[in-house]
């Protein structure tokens, strides 16, 4: 399971070729009413992103680098595929994230017969990471069932505008209570 979760988080992470640890600038934090999703999203080749990954078994650092396109699909060398549409930015399966870009907002995906529930949290969070530190970012919590009735999986990403991905944390959330099973945080980052 804990492979599955850490491919989930990584196609969630299209991204590109890390470069050194900088400060981000401070942009203005855009209005939540006129937020295009492709803002928190950019999508270019050559595009990467390094994170630090910490699991059950440690901490690494990967990178994710944007590196071919099929038509409207942006390929990352990963095998993930994420694309901007109308309605907001999305992988093969879902969205992740989807107009309007406001608190409350929700949308839901079948995956594998699993029903996922997106909600955006938060439009105005702000994030430090080796990368940086990020305002104006939004917050997105995904929540599915665990199989047997076992508790549910709970996954929160937050994008920052004009980066992308700069944090995702995926919990177990159970009977015997709440636990942690993936951390990806921006350590660097490479933007065409």
């Amino acid at each position: 399971m804990r492979a599955s979760i850490l491919a989930f988080a990584c196609v969630a992470c299209v991204g590109c070729k890390g470069a050194p640890p900088k400060a981000a600038p401070a942009p203005d934090a855009p209005s939540a009413n006129t937020a295009d999703p492709a803002l928190y999203y950019p999508l270019a080749l050559g595009n990467s992103w390094t994170y630090q990954v910490t699991d059950a078994s440690g901490a690494h650092e990967d990178t994710i680098q944007i590196v071919g396109r099929d038509g409207p699909w942006f390929i990352d060398d990963h095998r993930g595929k994420i694309r901007i549409d109308s309605e907001g930015v999305r992988d093969a399966d879902r969205y992740l994230l989807r107009s309007p870009l406001e608190p409350g907002a929700r949308w839901s995906a079948v995956d594998n017969l699993v029903v996922q529930r997106f909600e955006v949290t938060a439009t105005d969070a702000k994030l430090t990471t080796k990368a940086g530190g990020f305002s104006g970012c939004v917050a997105v919590r995904n929540e599915q069932p665990l199989p047997k009735n076992q508790g549910k999986l709970v996954t929160e990403w937050t994008y920052a505008p004009r980066v992308g991905l700069v944090q995702v944390v995926t919990q177990t959330v159970g009977p015997s209570g709440t636990r942690d099973q993936v951390r990806l945080q921006l350590v660097a980052h490479h933007l065409r």
